[in-house]
């Protein structure tokens, strides 16, 4: 069991423009990531009993039918006992994780900002077109419960959304990620040289990258291609030029 048991957060790695939390923030973050890593895990599998045993059988005894698409599973869990009490569980770890990456953010912004604004402009290669515009989707809800979802500044230039995703992800995951929540990009590198082995990329364009913890490993992996990380959300992009060693 104990190799189940994600690190501690103050002994997980990091990057230079990581925020720092204190000794509360991180036992709070420790709590979050063990709950959560509970409520996907062994709570979680209770959703599927709770659709095979009672969900499933009262829908096809009212509509003489299965249902036909995942609108009509949600509309049905949506009235199930243990699904309605693991999702409020959710919600309010997802609450609880961004007000306490929202405390450690803004506390050190004027820090963290300078430190994005010096990667920048030491590197020249952030691109930001102010005629852009949010999809709709991004502006008609607070993302995972985010205030200001992953677009939204303090002020002008500001991180303070991108931070705060940065912080926190290893808890919202309940560490799935790794230490450096890069398991995603680790994966496709790997991928790609166990399947592809005469072949690399010589050009990487990351969609939705956020902070560039995809596109940094698979930059690392591949040291030869050019690297590539768009996003509509400013704040993600001006954070992600702070890899620039890694990635072009």
């Amino acid at each position: 069991m104990s190799a189940e048991i994600p690190p501690p957060y103050t002994a997980l790695q990091r990057h230079p423009m990581m925020a720092q939390a204190n000794h509360d923030e991180a036992s709070r973050f420790n709590f979050l990531t063990q709950f959560n890593r509970y409520l996907s895990g062994d709570l979680g599998k209770g959703n599927w009993l709770a659709y095979e045993n009672r969900v499933l059988p009262a829908f096809e005894a009212i509509h003489g039918r299965s249902p036909e698409n995942r609108e009509e599973i949600r509309v049905a869990m949506n009235q199930d006992p243990w699904h309605r009490t693991w999702s409020a569980l959710k919600r309010n770890s997802m609450e609880m994780r961004q007000q306490n990456g929202r405390q450690i953010v803004l506390r050190q912004l004027d820090e963290l900002d300078a430190k994005a604004k010096a990667y920048n402009e030491a590197s020249g290669l952030l691109e930001l077109d102010p005629s852009v515009e949010q999809p709709l989707y991004v502006t008609c809800v607070d993302i995972h419960c985010q205030p200001g979802s992953y677009h939204t500044e303090e002020r002008p230039g500001d991180v303070a959304v991108a931070a705060n995703y940065d912080v926190g992800l290893f808890a919202t995951t309940g560490g799935a990620l790794g230490s450096l929540n890069d398991g995603g990009g680790q994966a496709v590198v790997g991928w790609i040289k166990e399947n592809c082995l005469d072949w690399s990329p010589e050009r990487v364009l990351d969609v939705g990258c956020t902070v560039g913890h995809n596109a940094v490993p698979i930059a690392q992996g591949f040291p030869e291609a050019e690297v590539i990380g768009i996003d509509t959300a400013a704040p993600g992009c001006a954070m992600a030029r702070r890899a620039r060693p890694a990635w072009v």
